[in-house]
């Protein structure tokens, strides 16, 4: 009798089942539905497009709200959840007059009455990028710097044109720094049409800046160079007895996994001295990281100053203070130097000339695992002021040291270390040594 009750009740819960699945079927997919339109919203113009928020009707039924705009010819659909009130339309290039129409749509696919929304986006990425570009000559090319205020990932095509304006050199370089400067070199010192535009990841491209100018002639400078550090005071001098010696930071070895040259813990110094052994113009200083893939740990440098002169005085070698340098003074990184001591009216910066104040690029901060490894295989690059003098000698001074494991990607920069622990893999140094 309990088998009788059981196989009655599971025949009606299937046929009640069936009845539903009939009913469900019978409902319309597509087509119109009687739903008035969507009446609380508000359209802000953004870079590029315009954003759009609203509030979703209490209606259980709707799935999504829709927008159905024109963009360059054809048409295109985005598309946001209930579990959202805004949607955003992108990919606009210029600053025209556009439309979109608006949609609630049900879980059979029917949209409701629709709404049209008319905006002028705001100046697109590439536009602001292109706007804000600057091209200068520089040696061994042309140097290109332009801003990227919403980090969104450009497409940099360079060019250098020929006669009858045929297309003799190109190049696709992708960046999403927010400021960004980019060197193009491997030129010759000839009068040569160098031209750059953007694209975006829409297919929009920008206008097309154009330059033409002569290179100055850039080379490498010749190793191996010459350590100078015991010759000038206060430079560190030592190194980790485990590793190399401070020569084989130019004995082009680089992307492995410890080679490379690193101080003594606790040692005295936040200086080193490097002979080129002949005068140069420079033009760019390139630093590989001690150890592969590990710009951001293994107390690599992160920032530091650059100092260059073409001739040592040599009766300043005995004037100890004359060598001081404030950072290192303060921060008590000068052992038998207090850190209260007033340094002399006159110094070395007031004789040598300034190579700049360099930082490597900090990818790990935006998470750009590809462009952070990028630098490490390549090296640091930095470029050198046009306007400095030439130099046979260059002294780095440290203003930030990376930790012994991954630097911190938020905050500060990080103070020097007490202990005066610093290492990097290999040290290269272009300009042009002709004159």
């Amino acid at each position: 009798m309990k088998n009788i009750v059981i196989i009655v009740i599971a025949t009606l819960f299937l046929a009640a089942f069936s009845a539903c699945s009939e009913i469900d079927d019978k409902r319309p997919v597509g087509g119109d539905w009687a739903s008035g339109p969507l009446e609380e919203y508000e359209v802000t113009p953004i870079n590029g497009g315009a954003e759009i928020r609203y509030s979703i009707p209490n209606d259980p039924d709707i799935l999504y709200v829709m927008a159905e705009y024109e963009r360059n010819g054809r048409t295109y659909t985005e598309k946001a959840s209930v579990h959202t009130n805004s949607l955003k339309l992108e990919g606009f290039h210029r600053v025209n007059k556009a439309k979109a129409t608006l949609y609630k749509v049900n879980r059979q696919e029917q949209r409701s009455a629709p709404v049209e929304v008319e905006f002028e986006p705001l100046p697109s990425t590439i536009d602001l990028a292109f706007n804000s570009l600057e091209m200068m000559s520089t040696f061994g090319g042309v140097f290109a710097s332009w801003e990227n205020p919403y980090a969104t990932e450009l497409g940099v095509r360079f060019m250098t044109v020929g006669e009858g304006n045929k297309v003799d050199h190109e190049e696709m370089y992708f960046s999403s720094i927010r400021e960004e400067g980019r060197a193009f070199r491997g030129f010759e010192a000839v009068e040569t049409t160098f031209a750059l535009s953007f694209e975006d990841k829409w297919g929009n491209i920008s206008d097309t800046t154009w330059l033409t100018t002569v290179p100055n002639f850039e080379t490498l400078i010749p190793k191996p160079y010459a350590d100078y550090r015991s010759n000038i005071p206060y430079d560190n001098t030592t190194r980790l007895a485990s590793r190399g010696q401070f020569d084989v930071l130019w004995d082009n070895i680089v992307n492995t996994t410890n080679h490379g040259w690193l101080t003594q813990s606790g040692s005295s110094g936040i200086s080193i001295t490097i002979d080129m052994q002949q005068v140069a113009k420079l033009s760019r200083i390139v630093v590989h990281p001690y150890r592969r893939y590990e710009p951001y740990a293994q107390v690599n440098i992160l920032q530091f100053e650059a100092w260059g002169i073409d001739e040592i005085d040599h009766s300043r070698l005995t004037d100890r203070p004359y060598w001081l340098d404030e950072i290192g003074v303060r921060g008590g990184h000068i052992h038998g130097v207090d850190n209260t001591t007033v340094l002399p009216a006159k110094t070395f910066k007031d004789d040598w000339t300034y190579l700049g104040w360099h930082a490597v690029p900090r990818y790990d901060k935006s998470g750009d695992i590809d462009a952070a490894n990028k630098l490490s295989e390549d090296g640091a690059e930095f470029h050198v002021p046009l306007e400095a003098r030439p130099v046979r000698y260059i002294r780095l001074v440290m203003r930030e040291i990376a930790p012994a494991g991954p630097a911190p990607t938020t905050g500060p920069p990080l103070p020097l270390p007490s202990d005066n622990y610093f290492s990097m893999g290999e040290i290269t140094f272009y300009g042009d040594n002709t004159n």
